[in-house]
Order: C-alpha cells, then sequence, then structure tokens
C-alpha cells in the first residue's frame, strides 16, 4: 500500500490523481506537513521511503504543533485504530504532547528547541523515523550535507542508524528548470535491522572504551598538573594567573574531548566497514530547460550511446562482488 504526503496542495491533488489513474487508489495521500503523523504514515511503518524534501528553507522555533495539524473526524480515527492498533495510538499521543511546542522538539537533529534547521536535515530524520528495522531509504540530497564541515553531525547521525548504499551525484542542472540551481545527488539507505542496530553499538562502545584507556593516564596527569597550578595561583591571590589556567585547562580537555570522538569514530569505521556505491551522472533523463533527455540512471530506451552500462547496472554489479570495484590508493 502506498502512502504520501505533501504540505503543497497542488502536489497532494496532483498525486493523488496520477494514483487513480493507476488504479491504486489514493486513500494514502494526504495535504499535510511531512512532519507530522497522518493515517497511516507515522514511526516504523514503512519498508520503502521515497522523498525529494524542499531545500534551503528552514524550520523555526515559531514553526509549532497546532491542535489543528493532528485533528482527525471520530469516524476517521475509529478507523484508524481498527486498522493500525496500538502503535497508531502510541504515535498520535507523541505528537499531541507536543502541541503548541516547536515542531522541531520532536526530533533529535535540532540543536535546541530555540534553533532554527534545515527543512532537509529535518527530513533525514523523518525518513528514518518512519522506516521500519530494516527499510530502505531513497533522498535528494544537497551537496553540503555531504562535505560541509558543520553538518559532520548529521552525517554521523545517518550513519549511527543506516547503512550508505549508494551516493549518485547529479547534474548540475538537473534541477534548474524548477527554478533550484544547488547540485544534489541521490543518497541511499538501508536501516539497520535491531540486529545490525545491536552490533554497531557494541563495536561504537568498545572504540569509545579502546580510546579513552589510550589516553586515560595522560589525560589525569595533566588535569593534576593543572589543577595544581591553579590551587597555586589561588594561595598567592593571583586571580589573573588563575583565570588564565582554568581557561587553559578548559581547552585543554574540550581539545581532547574532540580528539578522542574522532579516533573513536576512525576506528568505528575501520571494524564496521561496508561497502559504498558512488556514481556520478551526467545525463539523468531532464535538460536544463525541463525538456526530456538521454538518461544514465537506469535501462531505458534513452540512454547515452557512449555509456557502457546504466547506473543501475553498475550498482547491481558492484554488490554482487564490491571487491571488484576496490579503489587502491596510488593505482593507476
Amino acid at each position: 500500500c502506498i502512502f504520501g504526503t505533501d504540505a503543497n496542495d497542488r502536489m497532494a491533488r496532483t498525486s493523488k490523481m496520477n494514483m487513480i489513474m493507476h488504479g491504486d487508489g489514493h486513500g494514502g495521500v494526504h495535504h499535510h506537513d511531512g512532519f507530522l503523523n497522518v493515517n497511516g504514515i507515522f514511526e516504523t511503518r514503512f519498508d520503502i521511503v521515497l522523498t525529494n524534501p524542499p531545500f534551503g528553507a528552514n524550520v523555526e522555533p515559531s514553526d509549532k504543533v497546532l491542535e489543528s495539524d493532528i485533528e482527525v473526524t471520530a469516524a476517521d480515527e475509529r478507523r484508524y485504530v481498527r486498522e493500525f492498533g496500538e502503535p497508531y495510538k502510541e504515535a498520535q499521543a507523541r505528537v499531541k504532547a507536543a502541541i503548541n511546542r516547536p515542531i522541531a522538539s520532536l526530533f533529535d537533529l535540532p540543536k535546541s528547541d530555540k534553533s532554527k534547521i534545515k527543512t532537509e536535515i529535518l527530513f533525514i530524520e523523518r525518513c528514518l523515523d518512519l522506516l521500519k528495522p530494516g527499510g530502505r531509504m531513497g533522498i535528494v540530497l544537497p551537496e553540503g550535507v555531504y562535505n560541509n564541515p558543520s553538518l559532520a553531525y548529521v552525517r554521523q547521525f545517518v550513519e549511527d542508524l543506516a547503512y550508505l548504499k549508494a551516493v549518485v551525484s547529479l547534474h548540475q542542472n538537473t534541477f534548474i528548470s524548477s527554478g533550484a540551481s544547488v547540485k544534489a545527488s541521490l543518497l541511499f539507505l538501508q536501516k539497520y535491522t535491531d540486529e545490525e542496530k545491536e552490533q554497531f553499538d557494541q563495536t561504537y562502545a568498545t572504540a569509545n572504551a579502546e580510546i579513552e584507556a589510550k589516553y586515560a593516564d595522560k589525560i589525569t596527569k595533566e588535569t593534576q598538573r593543572f589543577e595544581d597550578a591553579i590551587a597555586k595561583a589561588k594561595e598567592n591571590k593571583d586571580a589573573e594567573s588563575r583565570k588564565a589556567l582554568q581557561k587553559e585547562l578548559k581547552g585543554y580537555l574540550k581539545q581532547k574531548e574532540e580528539k578522542k570522538a574522532a579516533e573513536s569514530r576512525q576506528l568505528l569505521k575501520e571494524r564496521f566497514d561496508y561497502p559504498i556505491f558512488m556514481y556520478e551522472a551526467e545525463k539523468v533523463g531532464i535538460s536544463a530547460t525541463g525538456d526530456e533527455d538521454q538518461n544514465e540512471l537506469y535501462p531505458n530506451a534513452n540512454q547515452p550511446k557512449e555509456i557502457e552500462k546504466t547506473c543501475l547496472e553498475w550498482y547491481r554489479e558492484f554488490f554482487a562482488d564490491p571487491k571488484a570495484f576496490a579503489w587502491v590508493e596510488g593505482a593507476e
């Protein structure tokens, strides 16, 4: 069964009509805020999630969960409870508890309820929440999400919850005809099963413990040295030296925490290693003017003649034998 939601009324109506024309019904498609539950669209429900979220806009602290956002008729409520059972009631209860609070408060990625966050970032978490364990996801994201240093926390959040299966870089002009000039890529993920998540967490915990042990003695000794110097400055009533030493100690501990976190993460990646398919596409089926164009993404009647295989064909070969595609540093 297909479900969908869009905050744009025209897009929601177009989707409903498209489903009716293809005989799929339309009862699962809603004109609704995609961050909020409606009908059967709630956490851990879906095997597959596909989305092209809006880029560049922000979810502001002033964007609140309103009672009108989650109102349903008594008849619909009974139908949803009958169809989806206790998980539906639990999901709705979480949203109802957030009425008049910021929408961002429903999620983990926002740094606080008072900070704004890019819509595309919040949609990553929303879609991962919607997936069942082991579920798959395809999402269109701007390049900055993949390489901006300030968004490293977002990338780590994703790595903690799902396998990165593939990244397909799209041509700069892909969305020009829709008024968007930002370069984007397709990200394909597979959410960990419960067993895989447990294995990931155990691997990470072990890596953290090893790195903590590696630096424990050195940090303890250096901290004690600072504290002794601070105590001496206090004894000598040298407030200026005491404050300078306290600031230096704080900076030292922060630098060591960052170093430990980076090394733990690197050790985790080495031990929880898996192949990731990457592809750069030039022809994606649409030109800068919005006209139909050649398409190298999957087998079709309008493939570029010069390509050996389409992206999808390469992807299937890659996962059949990733080692055959291995890149070795220094190789020609």
